[in-house]
C-alpha cells in the first residue's frame, strides 16, 4: 500500500461531482465539464488506467481536438509503458521534438516501440513516411519531422491503435488509409466514432478509440484487455474512493462486487463508473489495472410496493421480474446476496438500480436508506453546514441529502438527526427516528457498548454514540437516536427538546415501529388498551422497563385531494416510502401499496387521515374504503360440530329425579357448533364466537381483527358481484397488470388474485385452490386448465379479487 495513494480531503472533494442523477443510478463523470453520459464513462475508464488526467482545473475538455502528440502519450500510458518516459527523455530522434517539447519522451518511446511488426509500403501511421521501420508504432511526417503539434486525424489515430493490437500489415492491406479502416470497423474500433478519414479527432472520440480498442480482438485472436492483467467479468462497480478493506488506506480504494482494490493509477476517482456492470482486470499485485464496462443497461427504480419473490414493481407503473438467483448488492459491502433472500427488505420508497441485458435483470443494486449502515454516523447537535459531514464523506462536499426517502437541502436536517453516508450515490441518508425507553443492559459495557437492550429488543450501537453512552446505567429512561435502519448513534435524556418519534402498530404485548429504511423494529413489552389499538397507527415511547405507551395518531383532515401522480396532499410533499392504510367500515386498518391505487387521485373525502413527519412531508395515510385491499377474499365454509356432555335430569321444579335404585338420572345432551372459515390459497378460521350470518359457499371478502383471547374475528364482510360465463380472451395484460372485459367494461385484476379449481359445490379445502406465488401466476394457470370461468369483483375496488374455473 502506498501512503501517496492516500487522498487528501482537498483532493477528494475537488475529484467528486455531484450526482444529479436518482440515488442509486449510475454515477456522473468525474470531470467536471463531461455532461454527456457515453463520454462520462469513457473519459473515467481511461482515468483508471492512467491514460488521462485532464487538461486542469479538473476538466477533460471533450470536444478540443486532439494532437499528434498528445495522442501518441495516451498510447504510450495505454500500453502501461508509462514508467519508460523518462529513459527516453534523454535524445532526440525527431529535429521538432526536442528537449523544449513536453511530449519528448513520449515520442521517443512510441518510435521506439515494435508493435506487431510486418513489411509496409507506406508509414505505420500513415503519415506518408516511408523512411521509418514498418514495424515501429509511429513514425514522421518526413525530412526527420513528427509535426507533434498537428491535429491528428481519424485515419491516424485508427491505424495507430490497429498497431497497438498487434494485426501485421499482411492482416490489414496494403492500401492506406482504406484498408486500416475497413479492418478498423470490423472489429468494433470505430464504433461510435462519426469522422471522416481526414477529419481531426476529438478527446472525446479518442477516448471512445482507446475504451473501444480494450474489447477489441488483437491479430493473434484474443481480446486485448486479457493481455494487462486477470480478468474478472460480470462485476458491478459499487463505489470509488473508499476505505482498503485491510483498513490501511482511508480513500482511494475502489469497491466492486468482486472485492475491494486500489487502481494502479495514482489519485484517482472514477465516479463515472460506479453503477456501471463490466469485466475487472487486475495485475498481480491486485491493483486495477483497467475496467471495459459491458452492454448492460442501467434503469434506476424507486418501488411502489413491498417487493416480491419473483418480481417488484416501480412508482413508473411498470413490473420488473426477477430470478430468485439474482445477485443484489449494496454499496456498504462487495459480497452480493441472492434476490431470493434479499427481496424481503426491499420495502416501498426503497430505490434500486437493475442491470440488464438482453431483457433480462443479471444484477441489482440498492441504494439510499435500504443501505445497511454499517459505517460511521452524525448525529446533528446544531445547524447543519457541508463541514459537519466532512469526515464522513472523507471530504466531499457536493452530495446529495435524502430524509424519509425524500431529497432536501442541509437545512431540512435538524438538531438531534441522525446521518450516515452511501457512497455510490454521494448521498446523506438523515434519520429522525427516536425512541424513548428505559435501559436494560449493555455489552460488553455502557463506556463502549456493542449492543444495547431494552423493550426486548437487542440494539446494535454504533461508535458515533459512545461520545454519551457513559452518562447512562441500567434503569436510565433515554432517547436513543437512531439509524434509517434502527442502529444506536446517539442517545440523549428525553426532554422538551427531544422525545420519540417513533410510529408503528401494537398489541397487547408487543409493538412494531416503523423504520426509515422501510423495515420494522420488533419491541415487547404490557401496552395498555393494546387490544383496543390493534390494527391502528400509533406513537409509541416507553416511561416503565417492561412496559410500552401507545396512543391514537391525532386525526389531520385533508382539504385536498391525494394527488397520486405528483405525490402532493394539502399542498405537502408526500415521501416515496410512504406508508397508506385502509380503514373499513369497521375502523380496522390493513396496510396496502402505493400502486394500488393505480395512479388515481383520492379525493379528500376518502383521506381519513394523515401525518406529518419532522419536515413537514406526509409519511403516513389512512384511507377509507378506496381500494378493497384492505380485506382477504375466499369462499365462507361452515362446519357444525357436535359435542355431548352428561347432564343430571330435573322435574319440573329443579329437583333431581331418581332412578329405581335410588340414584341420580343423567340423560345425554348434544351441543351443535358451527364454525366458519374463509377458504382459498391460505384459510382463515374465525373464532367460535364470530357471528356470520351469510350462507355457506358465498364468496367474500373480509376484514378481520383480533378478540381480548387472541382468536380472529370477522370485523366487517364485503359481498362480491359474480360474473359468469367469462373466457380467456377475455383477459389482456398490460405493463405487467392484467384486465378482463366485459360487456364492454373493463376491470382490473387483483394482482393477488385467488383461483380456484374445481366445478360445482362449496370448495372446502384449500387444494382447490391454484398455489402459484404470484396472483399473475395462478390467472395464466386457470385460464390454460379451463375454457369458461366465472369471476367475483370487489365493490370497494370494482377489482377482480376471485376467479373460478368451471
Amino acid at each position: 500500500m502506498k501512503e501517496k495513494r492516500v487522498l487528501s480531503l482537498a483532493l477528494a472533494a475537488a475529484l467528486a461531482l455531484s450526482l444529479s442523477i436518482p440515488a442509486g443510478a449510475a454515477g456522473g463523470s468525474s470531470f467536471s465539464d463531461v455532461s454527456d453520459r457515453n463520454t462520462a464513462v469513457n473519459a473515467d475508464v481511461l482515468r483508471l488506467m492512467g491514460v488521462v488526467d485532464g487538461v486542469g482545473g479538473n476538466r477533460f475538455n471533450p470536444n478540443a481536438n486532439l494532437t499528434r502528440a498528445e495522442f501518441c502519450t495516451m498510447v504510450v500510458k495505454f500500453l502501461q509503458k508509462g514508467d519508460q518516459v523518462a529513459m527516453n527523455a534523454t535524445r532526440t530522434i525527431f529535429s521538432d521534438v526536442t528537449s523544449r517539447h513536453w511530449a519528448l519522451g513520449y515520442v521517443n518511446l512510441a518510435s521506439s516501440l515494435t508493435v506487431g511488426g510486418g513489411g509496409s509500403s507506406g508509414s505505420s501511421d500513415g503519415s506518408g513516411d516511408t523512411s521509418a521501420p514498418a514495424a515501429a508504432l509511429i513514425s514522421g511526417v518526413g525530412n526527420g519531422r513528427f509535426d507533434p503539434d498537428a491535429k491528428i486525424s481519424l485515419a491516424q489515430a485508427a491505424t495507430i491503435l490497429i498497431r497497438v493490437l498487434g494485426y501485421q500489415t499482411k492482416q490489414v492491406g496494403a492500401v492506406w488509409p482504406e484498408s486500416y479502416l475497413n479492418l478498423a470497423a470490423s472489429i468494433g474500433l470505430t464504433d461510435g466514432v462519426s469522422a471522416g478519414a481526414y477529419s481531426p479527432i476529438t478527446r472525446a472520440q479518442a477516448a471512445q478509440l482507446f475504451v473501444n480498442a480494450l474489447s477489441c480482438k488483437t491479430g493473434e485472436g484474443s481480446d486485448y484487455y486479457k493481455s494487462l492483467g486477470s480478468a474478472k467479468s460480470d462485476v458491478v462497480m459499487l463505489a470509488v474512493n473508499v476505505e482498503s478493506e485491510d483498513g490501511s488506506v482511508a480513500r482511494g480504494a475502489i469497491r466492486t462486487s468482486g472485492g475491494t482494490y486500489l487502481p494502479k493509477a495514482d489519485n484517482v476517482t472514477p465516479t463515472g463508473l460506479q453503477g456501471r456492470r463490466g469485466t475487472l482486470v487486475t495485475n498481480d499485485k491486485q491493483e486495477i489495472v483497467s475496467f471495459i464496462p459491458d452492454d448492460s443497461t442501467a434503469t434506476t427504480v424507486t418501488l411502489s410496493a413491498d417487493a416480491q419473490a419473483a418480481y417488484l414493481k416501480g412508482t413508473d407503473g411498470k413490473q420488473y421480474t426477477i430470478s430468485g438467483s439474482t445477485p443484489v448488492y449494496t454499496a456498504s459491502k462487495s459480497d452480493g446476496e441472492s434476490y431470493s433472500s434479499a427481496h424481503t427488505s426491499l420495502y416501498a420508497g426503497s430505490q434500486v438500480t437493475l442491470f440488464s441485458q438482453r431483457g433480462k435483470v443479471v444484477s441489482v443494486y440498492v441504494s439510499g436508506g435500504a443501505v445497511s449502515s454499517d459505517g460511521d454516523a452524525v448525529v446533528v447537535m446544531g445547524p447543519a453546514s457541508a463541514a459537519t459531514f466532512h469526515k464522513l464523506t472523507g471530504g466531499v462536499e457536493n452530495f446529495s441529502i435524502q430524509k424519509n426517502r425524500q431529497t432536501i437541502g442541509l437545512s431540512g436536517i435538524k438538531p438531534y438527526d441522525v446521518v450516515t453516508y452511501d457512497d455510490l450515490s454521494n448521498t446523506l441518508i438523515v434519520s429522525d427516528l427516536r425512541l424513548t425507553c428505559v435501559l436494560e443492559n449493555a455489552s460488553p459495557n455502557f463506556k463502549a457498548p456493542e449492543k444495547l437492550t431494552a423493550l426486548g429488543h437487542e440494539f446494535e450501537v454504533l461508535d458515533s454514540a459512545w461520545d454519551n453512552t457513559g452518562d447512562f446505567s441500567t434503569g436510565s429512561q433515554v432517547v436513543l437516536l437512531l439509524t434509517a435502519d434502527g442502529k444506536v448513534a446517539g442517545m440523549a435524556k428525553p426532554s422538551g427538546d427531544v422525545g420519540s418519534t417513533a410510529i408503528g402498530t401494537v398489541t397487547a404485548s408487543s409493538a412494531e415501529v416503523f423504520l426509515p429504511s422501510g423495515g420494522t423494529l420488533s419491541l415487547k413489552g404490557t401496552v395498555s388498551s393494546g387490544d383496543k389499538l390493534a390494527g391502528q397507527l400509533v406513537s409509541i415511547t416507553s416511561g416503565t422497563k417492561g412496559q410500552i405507551g401507545a396512543s391514537k395518531l391525532p386525526t389531520r383532515r385533508a382539504g385536498s385531494a391525494f394527488l397520486v401522480s405528483a405525490m402532493k396532499l394539502d399542498g405537502y410533499t408526500v415521501t416515496p416510502g410512504v406508508k397508506i392504510y385502509e380503514q373499513t367500515n369497521s375502523g380496522s386498518m390493513s396496510r396496502i401499496t402505493l400502486g394500488s391505487l393505480n395512479g388515481a387521485d383520492v379525493p379528500a373525502s376518502s383521506i381519513a387521515t394523515y401525518h406529518l413527519n419532522s419536515s413537514n412531508m406526509v409519511d403516513y395515510i389512512v384511507l377509507k374504503d378506496v381500494t378493497g385491499d384492505a380485506y382477504i377474499y375466499g369462499i365462507m365454509v361452515s362446519k357444525t360440530n357436535i359435542t355431548e356432555e352428561e347432564v343430571l335430569v330435573v322435574d319440573k321444579n329443579g329437583n333431581p329425579v331418581v332412578d329405581e335404585n335410588g340414584n341420580w338420572k343423567y340423560t345425554t345432551k348434544k351441543t351443535d357448533h358451527k364454525t366458519w372459515t374463509l377458504v382459498s390459497r391460505q384459510s382463515t378460521q374465525f373464532s367460535t364466537e364470530t357471528d356470520y350470518s351469510g350462507k355457506n359457499g358465498d364468496f367474500v371478502g373480509v376484514s378481520v381483527g383480533q378478540n381480548l383471547s387472541g382468536g380472529t374475528m370477522i370485523r366487517d364482510v364485503k359481498e362480491l358481484t359474480e360474473i359468469r360465463n367469462v373466457t380467456p380472451k377475455d383477459f389482456f395484460e398490460k405493463d405487467g397488470s392484467y384486465y378482463v372485459t366485459i360487456s364492454g367494461k373493463t376491470y382490473a385484476v387483483s394482482e393477488n388474485v385467488e383461483c380456484c379449481k374445481k366445478v360445482g359445490g362449496s370448495r372446502y379445502t384449500q387444494d382447490d385452490w391454484f398455489q402459484q406465488n404470484t396472483g399473475a401466476e395462478r390467472l395464466n394457470a386457470c385460464r390454460v386448465s379451463h375454457q369458461n370461468m366465472t369471476i367475483y369483483i370487489d365493490p370497494v375496488g370494482q377489482q377482480v379479487r376471485i376467479v373460478v374455473g368451471n
